[in-house]
C-alpha cells in the first residue's frame, strides 16, 4: 500500500546515511503483498559486525519504532542482521528465519552480492526436505500413537494437551516438508497448510479435531492420514531411534529438536 511504501522510503533515507548500515530488507506481510492498512513494516537491518556486537551486548537485536512511520497504529518491526548472520542462516537457519527471507525485498544495499546471499538462505536440497518428512513422521507417531493415548488413559491433562499440540504441529510440518514449504511459525501454520497443493482430503479438519477433542480416535484419524500420505518416508522399525536421536540426544549432537528447526 502507498503509505507503507512512503514509510519505507523515509526509513531508508535516514538509515542509508549511517555507515554502519549495509542494507535494508523488507520482509513480512508488506513484502508478500498481504498487508492490511494498519500492518506494521517488518525490516531486516543488515549492519556491520561491530554494530551487531554492540546491540548484542545491549540486548537490542530486535526492536520496534514508530518514528517516521506516518500512519496510525503503525510501526517498524526491526531485526538486526549481518553478512555472517546471512551465511549462518544459509548453512543452518531454522524454517521461520528462512521463510522470512523467502519473499523479502531489498530496498537499500551497499552489498553487491546481497541478492545471491539471500537466495542461498532459502535453498534447501531435496534430500534435506525428505529427511525432514521422516523426522516429523517419527514425531507424529510417538505423540499421536503413544503419548496422547497414554495421557488419555491416565487422565493427565498436561500430557494430553502437550501431545495433542505436538502431534498436530508434527503432522502439519510433515506435510509442509513433503511440499517443500517452510514452517513460518505457529501463528501462520493453519493457513500455510490450507494453501498446500498436495495434502490429504480433509486434513485441516483432522488437525482441528485433535486440538478441539484430543482422544485416541481423533489422533488415530490424523495419524492414519499422515501414514497414508507420507508414512513411507520412515520405516516403522526406525521410528523410536529417530525420535530419540532428534529429541533426547539433541544435546549431545548439538542439533535443534525438530520443533525448533
Amino acid at each position: 500500500m502507498e503509505h507503507h511504501e512512503r514509510a519505507i522510503a523515509r526509513y531508508v533515507a535516514e538509515a542509508s546515511a549511517d555507515p554502519s548500515v549495509l542494507a535494508v530488507i523488507v520482509s513480512g506481510s508488506v513484502a508478500r503483498g498481504a498487508e492490511r492498512p494498519d500492518s506494521d513494516v517488518d525490516l531486516y537491518l543488515v549492519v556491520t559486525e561491530e554494530r551487531w556486537d554492540a546491540a548484542y551486548a545491549a540486548r537490542r537485536l530486535m526492536y520496534t519504532s514508530p518514528d517516521g512511520i506516518g500512519y496510525d497504529e503503525g510501526y517498524f518491526d526491526i531485526k538486526l542482521a549481518t553478512l555472517s548472520y546471512l551465511s549462518d542462516a544459509a548453512e543452518r537457519g531454522d524454517d521461520p528465519v528462512r521463510d522470512s527471507f523467502a519473499s523479502a525485498r531489498v530496498v537499500f544495499s551497499r552489498v553487491p552480492d546481497l541478492d545471491d546471499r539471500l537466495a542461498r538462505v532459502v535453498e534447501v536440497p531435496a534430500a534435506e526436505w525428505e529427511d525432514r518428512v521422516a523426522g516429523f513422521v517419527a514425531q507424529s507417531r510417538l505423540h499421536g500413537g503413544y503419548f496422547l493415548p497414554q495421557a488419555y488413559e491416565h487422565g493427565d491433562p498436561l500430557l494430553l494437551a502437550h501431545a495433542a499440540v505436538h502431534l498436530v504441529t508434527s503432522a502439519a510440518r510433515a506435510l509442509l516438508a513433503h511440499n517443500a514449504v517452510f514452517f513460518p511459525g505457529p501463528k501462520y501454520l493453519r493457513a500455510r497448510v490450507a494453501g498446500l497443493p498436495r495434502v490429504p482430503d480433509g486434513f485441516g479438519a483432522l488437525l482441528d479435531a485433535v486440538i478441539a477433542t484430543p482422544t485416541p480416535e481423533t489422533a488415530g484419524a490424523l495419524l492414519e492420514a499422515v501414514e497414508a500420505f507420507v508414512g513411507d518416508a520412515l520405516p516403522r522399525d526406525e521410528t523410536l531411534s529417530r525420535f530419540v536421536l532428534d529429541n533426547e540426544l539433541a544435546w549431545r549432537y548439538r542439533t535443534a529438536p525438530p520443533e525448533y528447526s
